[in-house]
């Protein structure tokens, strides 16, 4: 059974979070918002993610339905794009993403802060 089937969740944005939780998915997530993209480009638009787990995000993305892999032919190696279901995270991604610009140093000032009083 896929995590997006577990029927077992206390609210919907328990729910919600599962879809995108990790280091990874929601960048992954982001990077396809704008378009299709093959593996290295996405390699590349996400600095320090090593090969396996970005092999291992898409498979996990794809399985929940959020991300699809498309062969574009012969000539070019296949590329990954969201799914209707994907796609409709859109508005939750513009959202995090404005949360993160407006309060992003601040949060992290803080994280900072409390990590050396820890």
């Amino acid at each position: 059974m896929s995590q997006m089937e577990n029927p077992f969740y206390s609210c919907p944005v328990e729910l919600a979070l599962q879809a995108i939780m990790g280091k990874w998915k929601p960048a992954i997530l982001w990077q396809l918002a704008s378009g299709a993209k093959r593996f290295n480009e996405l390699q590349t638009a996400l600095p320090g993610i090593a090969h396996k787990v970005l092999s291992q995000q898409l498979t996990r993305l794809q399985r929940d339905g959020m991300v699809m892999r498309n062969h574009t032919g012969y000539d070019f190696p296949p590329g990954y794009t969201l799914t209707l279901l994907g796609s409709t995270l859109r508005p939750a991604l513009d959202a995090l993403a404005e949360w993160g610009k407006l309060h992003g140093e601040r949060a992290s000032t803080t994280a900072q802060e409390a990590s050396r009083s820890a």
